[in-house]
């Protein structure tokens, strides 16, 4: 907004800066050292989700206040409550105020979801919340206007970058997510120029923008988000889009949906061609170099006229220094610079079978632990056995349980073992089984 200046480099000075992670494992951390005491779970279930149940609900335990956004009952929203050897707590000892505010599900708002393929693609509201349930930007437009009220009244530390927020919405309690997702993709608030020619005017002031080239670091451009700089463009609403024809026969459907960034459907497309710029499969073009320009059945990931016959071409992978793809990893990993094997921490193995010799390469020495959950691994001599994890056709993590389809597929939670160890602890198909690690149990079914 207007408080955004070249003096504060366009309110980046606003911005906290980091002298650590602050990543959930960090945050959970913190609370059980009481040095975070007030937590927000939007959408979120870390009592459901994240190991050692016992760390999250003694660091939930020591907050001031808990705000549960969700438009379910939750493990989280009710970590103080006593279900027996489920949830097996304290309730009178818990102190904690959880704030539990109903949203609304996917279902009952417009938005868009994305997937795995980058697409950002548009859904209509389909239906009404029930009760008193409310959508998620409504929710946080009311914290933020209640935190922003009580520091113009009684002032703060620096209040700045709450005070001085752009709140621009038609209704400033609800914003409206066609509001929210053509700030993300971003607008002038000056003519735009070309970098060549300023007297060739690109965007105007006030216009949605077609594309983050168009960005500037002068305060002229405003965007939530680069990479979704091009989903809401002056021509409108392009995640909405529902064009599924194939005109290059390969599988792309440019038209339907749209992809960040640049609505670019596969990253570093100029791989598929050969250093002349010609496809490397004929039958599968992608993007070529057309002796003027790169084109194609892609927006090409690379500047339009970076002719291939140059010296000191561009490569395709624009994002490395060197331009290629690599396993050896010389800098920004603490573990690099080749791929490598480790052991888990509680492994039953007495050392990694890739380096026998060395009793500092069994477990990965770059891993992060901190001091009470080295101190809550068991040992192999009282848990010898390993347990993997995997996910199911029929679930969605712990949130289908609520969907009483699969619910009625998959009602139970179960696990596989050999049959030489079931025969050895005289476990029978369908037996009830307990099985615990040095931090906890689940009883399921074998």
């Amino acid at each position: 907004g207007k408080a955004a200046t070249a003096e504060n480099h366009w309110a980046y000075d606003y911005l906290p800066k980091w002298d650590k992670g602050y990543d959930v494992l960090q945050a959970f951390e913190m609370m059980n050292q009481g040095k975070l005491t007030g937590y927000i779970c939007q959408g979120f279930n870390p009592v459901g989700s994240f190991p050692n149940k016992k760390k999250i609900i003694a660091g939930l335990s020591k907050l001031k206040f808990l705000v549960i956004i969700d438009p379910l009952a939750t493990e989280t929203s009710e970590f103080w409550k006593n279900y027996g050897e489920h949830n097996d707590v304290d309730s009178a000892s818990i102190q904690t105020a959880v704030f539990r505010f109903p949203s609304t599900c996917f279902a009952e708002e417009d938005g868009s979801l994305t997937n795995s393929g980058r697409w950002l693609q548009w859904h209509w509201k389909g239906a009404e919340p029930p009760g008193e349930a409310k959508g998620d930007p409504e929710i946080i437009a009311a914290i933020y206007q209640r935190i922003k009220a009580l520091y113009v009244k009684e002032g703060g530390a620096y209040p700045d970058p709450i005070v001085n927020l752009s709140w621009p919405y038609r209704q400033p309690a609800s914003p409206g997510a066609d509001e929210l997702a053509m700030e993300y993709n971003g607008k002038a608030l000056a003519d735009v120029t070309d970098p060549k020619d300023h007297t060739k005017v690109l965007v105007k002031a006030g216009e949605q923008l077609p594309a983050f080239i168009m960005l500037r670091d002068d305060g002229s451009t405003s965007a939530g988000c680069w990479i979704y700089t091009g989903s809401w463009t002056q021509a409108g609403n392009q995640m909405a889009r529902r064009d599924n024809s194939d005109p290059f026969g390969i599988g792309q459907t440019l038209n339907w949906a749209w992809s960040w960034p640049a609505n670019r459907r596969i990253l570093y497309n100029t791989a598929s061609a050969d250093p002349t710029g010609k496809p490397w499969g004929p039958k599968r073009k992608l993007v070529y170099w057309t002796g003027e320009k790169w084109g194609g059945a892609d927006t090409p990931d690379i500047r339009l006229d970076a002719n291939p016959g140059d010296e000191g071409r561009v490569n395709p992978f624009i994002m490395t220094a060197e331009g290629v793809a690599k396993l050896y990893v010389p800098v920004g990993m603490a573990e690099g610079p080749l791929p490598e094997h480790y052991e888990p921490f509680e492994t039953p193995l007495e050392n990694n079978p890739l380096h026998p010799k060395n009793p500092s390469a069994k477990s990965n020495p770059a891993a992060r632990v901190f001091k009470g959950d080295l101190e809550a691994f068991g040992s192999p001599k009282d848990f010898p056995y390993v347990a993997t994890s995997y996910r199911l056709t029929e679930h969605f993590h712990y949130w289908t349980k609520n969907v009483l389809t699969s619910a009625i597929l998959q009602p139970e939670q179960f696990v596989e073992i050999s049959d030489a160890l079931a025969a050895e602890k005289g476990i029978k198909d369908g037996d009830k089984v307990k099985v615990s690690s040095n931090r906890g149990f689940i009883k399921a079914v074998a």
